[in-house]
């Protein structure tokens, strides 16, 4: 087929006009973005890991099949990091090189550095706009033990990789301590002598602790045989993301 000059220089003008339309609109949402600043208490980080979760899971439920899941996730979550940094400072503190690489595949362009391990609780608590990045808890992952000190502010908030579901491989900690919404799964650390919950799957053992998790927070004191304790709440969040049919 003989190729049109005029009918591929309008195709792509027509692509230009709308590259143009969205650059003045996603303006216009760093605009907004940067106006809810002030009607948050002072002192909440901007980043929201329920409705990051709510607005990707919104449109993975709407986007063509033409569009790759996981393309339109990287893009939003690129914006998502743009809007945050325009409301404030924001430093992803990272446990090593490999947690380094999926902090930055979850915010793009957001400023990374490595944690102090002695310190990495305080470090992070005293950074403004800090989230550390540490690897999904197992044998040889104790980090969440540390959490049990009654000093420490550090919540689990949500797991990497965003996409696609797979076995998590990072979980990202803040100062906010996280409000249960109906949905999400709540990590609890225990004494190893208190027997699990009904319903409740172990995630990780160390240091004579037990990291459960639950469909919903633990609200009473668990019986340890000799004495009764009182569950470490260390975070809840929204599993992974979701789309049928999707790989």
């Amino acid at each position: 087929m003989r190729k049109n000059p005029e009918q591929l220089s309008a195709i792509r003008q027509q692509i230009d006009a709308i590259d143009n339309q969205m650059l003045r609109l996603i303006d216009q949402r760093l605009d907004l973005a940067k106006s809810l600043r002030s009607l948050k208490p002072a002192d909440r980080a901007a980043w929201s890991p329920a409705r990051e979760h709510a607005l990707l899971q919104r449109l993975l439920d709407q986007k063509s099949d033409t569009f790759p899941a996981k393309t339109m996730i990287s893009m939003w979550s690129a914006l998502i990091t743009c809007s945050l940094m325009t409301q404030g400072e924001m430093t992803l503190l990272c446990q090593n090189d490999k947690m380094t690489s999926w902090a930055q595949l979850a915010f793009p362009g957001a400023p990374t550095g490595l944690w102090d391990d002695e310190n990495w609780i305080s470090q992070t608590s005293n950074t403004k706009g800090g989230i550390a990045v540490a690897q999904f808890p197992d044998q040889s992952q104790t980090w969440w033990a540390d959490l049990v000190d009654p000093t420490s502010k550090l919540y689990v908030q949500t797991t990497l990789p965003k996409w696609p579901v797979n076995t998590p491989k990072a979980c990202c900690l803040s100062v906010d301590q996280p409000v249960y919404r109906q949905g999400q799964v709540c990590w609890t650390i225990i004494d190893q002598r208190v027997e699990l919950p009904n319903g409740a799957a172990q995630i990780a053992r160390a240091k004579g602790l037990v990291l459960i998790e639950t469909k919903s927070p633990i609200d009473s004191k668990l019986s340890t045989g000799d004495g009764w304790q009182e569950p470490v709440f260390i975070g809840c969040f929204f599993p992974a993301l979701v789309h049928k049919g999707v790989k």
